[in-house]
């Protein structure tokens, strides 16, 4: 497995199989072998062309998946491809796929609707655009381009609320290598929080998590990605004073970091609490202490007191996600990890917590997975993008456990980063 092509390709750590071997098919010994044809005479093969294909009919409800991949040249070396956004639509005869490629981008890390058109944001160049599609054609606006002076130049996370009060939604962006958390007005108007070098951003949430009306974001720094040991880092908290946005820290980590939190009201209180998935803390391959979903809530000195909910037997759980999964009224959480499959992780009246396994044949580094009611009965439906596997799949809770169903293929070598919904 080699390392070394995440980072060519922006995202950080990694594996991805190597090229298969050519072998040289021998002649008859009593024939002179002829020369063979080294590596170096092979013709080129030229880079992959991005596809850019039109949405035919519609809008018609789906979900957008953002992701990066890998091509294979004459070398045998993989290379990664364009930034790729799949668009899957339910469409009255099923499922269909419709693909949009940027060449000026390796990944995509995420897309939403928004405004009439889609915002994806690519990583390797850092580029936040806006796509439109109109008459068979695609066409993007360019709406921040950013280069830092690090090693990468990535956008990694994007979340959409009204951080300020102003009445209008900004976009709250994080990025890498250089610490910088970026809250988007419009493209004149960009406030840059606290660079710092050598720094990722993995994760923001957007949420009120002291009931006072307002919206807090949180965002996850840490030191850069490394594959022989766990880095440390931090939850911070930002708030709007008036006239600036005030930063503290959540929580610090001196021997793991959070790639993924999530703010939602599960107790239903009015307040949302804030929930931390810790890595695991590991050196080499040896996983110290496993995963950790953590849950932090301010008491009345606003000081956050943290809770653990579940632990997983992994080294990193990258999707937690908040819904009504089985219908009873309550909302409950599931987690996708990277190899120990996906959990149904409950809540109960004395707020004791209790998970069980949905699918342990469900894995992937990102593992992304999403909730919607895509085809309107009223049910949430669960969809997964699990990569090891090459499966979009989707599931729903029934009779008492979840069922699952097959959308479609994931090619191989590839990383689906993200899954939203919407219509298109």
């Amino acid at each position: 497995m080699i390392f070394w092509l995440f980072g060519l390709m922006g995202c950080g750590e990694a594996e991805v199989p190597p090229p298969t071997k050519e072998i040289p098919i021998d002649t008859e010994k009593t024939k002179k072998e002829e020369p063979k044809e080294s590596k170096k005479d092979l013709p080129p093969i030229d880079p992959p062309t991005p596809m850019q294909e039109p949405l035919v009919g519609g809008p018609y409800p789906g979900l957008l998946l953002t992701q990066a991949w890998f091509w294979t040249d004459q070398n045998g070396k993989a290379n990664p491809g364009p930034a790729r956004l799949e668009i899957w639509r339910k469409e009255p005869q099923g499922w269909k796929k419709t693909r949009l490629e940027d060449g000026e981008s390796n990944v995509f890390h995420k897309a939403i609707p928004y405004e009439n058109g889609i915002l994806t944001i690519g990583a390797e160049k850092a580029m936040l655009k806006k796509w439109t599609h109109d008459q068979g054609k695609w066409s993007a606006e360019l709406l921040w381009e950013k280069s830092w002076g690090g090693r990468f130049n990535r956008l990694r996370d994007i979340e959409v609320g009204d951080v300020d009060g102003d009445g209008k939604e900004e976009l709250v962006i994080a990025t890498h290598d250089h610490g910088v958390i970026a809250v988007f007005d419009d493209p004149k108007n960009i406030t840059e929080l606290d660079p710092k070098a050598d720094t990722f951003i993995h994760e923001i949430e957007i949420g009120d998590v002291d009931g006072d009306g307002k919206k807090e974001f949180f965002a996850t720094p840490s030191a850069r990605n490394s594959a022989k040991h766990s880095q440390g880092g931090s939850v911070v908290m930002y708030r709007w004073n008036g006239k600036s946005y005030e930063r503290s820290v959540v929580v610090a980590m001196d021997k793991t970091h959070a790639k993924e939190i999530l703010v939602t009201d599960i107790d239903k209180d009015g307040r949302d609490e804030l929930y931390v998935v810790k890595e695991a803390v590991k050196i080499g391959n040896a996983i110290i202490t496993p995963v950790q979903i953590v849950r932090y809530t301010p008491d009345k000195d606003g000081v956050f007191i943290g809770t653990v909910v579940h632990t997983i037997q992994d080294a990193q759980t990258r999707f937690l996600i908040s819904g009504d999964w089985n219908g009873d009224g309550s909302l409950d959480l599931i987690a996708a990890s990277m190899k120990a499959g996906l959990w149904f992780i409950e809540r109960d009246a004395e707020d004791k917590w209790s998970a069980s396994l949905i699918d342990a044949d469900s894995s992937g580094f990102e593992h992304s997975a999403y909730g919607a009611d895509i085809d309107g009965d009223g049910v949430l439906e669960l969809y997964v993008a699990a990569d090891d596997q090459k499966s979009l799949n989707s599931y729903v809770f029934r009779d008492g456990s979840f069922h699952k169903e097959k959308i479609g293929e994931i090619p191989a070598n590839t990383f689906t980063w993200n899954i939203v919904s919407g219509s298109f």
